[in-house]
């Protein structure tokens, strides 16, 4: 989605630079000279006043919309998988790992580790790849080597369990809330 996001806007932009190159040639005649001194809206006209034109008009914008919804919902955050088939698996059996109950243990692990309270664990899809994220609130009293030390304890913990890196672990910390002013600062291991 990414890349076509990417490739997509990379045509418009192109498309619009070359339609603004085309107006200043159009005005200077530098490359070409035989533009028309004025524009003629008759065929134009012609068009909007058919019997056809407003069913037509009202079937594209009904297709944009379509097609803007799709790309809307393509963009929708999405949750990981709530499992995943582990290498050890063969064709005697497979072993999964349930990647909800593991960011909820390790959401736990970090909140018993480090001054952090609310801590919740969820699965979500980052590159196609599972990640555990952790998210939580530190305790204004708590210091910064407590909160890094339990990130990193708890990052080395899920690497441990998943050594081939098949999962990642990403630990956002919040700062205290007061009152309605929120502040964000985040603290992220990988």
């Amino acid at each position: 989605m990414i890349r076509f996001d990417r490739g997509l806007t990379l045509l418009v932009g192109v498309l619009l630079v070359a339609l603004g190159l085309l107006m200043i040639d159009w005005h200077y005649q530098w490359v070409l000279q035989d533009y028309p001194a004025e524009v003629s809206t008759d065929a134009a006209t012609e068009v909007v006043t058919a019997a056809w034109f407003p069913w037509a008009f009202a079937a594209a914008g009904v297709v944009l919309g379509l097609i803007g919804l799709v790309w809307l919902v393509a963009h929708l955050r999405r949750r990981g998988p709530s499992t995943l088939r582990l290498r050890t698996s063969d064709q005697s059996g497979r072993v999964q790992a349930d990647l909800r109950s593991v960011a909820d243990a390790a959401a736990a692990r970090l909140e018993d580790l480090a001054a952090v309270t609310a801590v919740t664990g969820t699965v979500v899809t980052i590159r196609s790849r599972p990640v555990i994220q952790l998210r939580g609130r530190i305790d204004p009293v708590a210091s910064v080597t407590s909160i890094t030390e339990a990130a990193e304890t708890c990052s080395q913990d899920l690497a441990e369990a998943f050594p081939d890196g098949a999962v990642t672990c990403r630990i956002l910390v919040d700062s205290p809330r007061r009152g309605r002013a929120r502040r964000q600062s985040n603290v992220r291991v990988r």
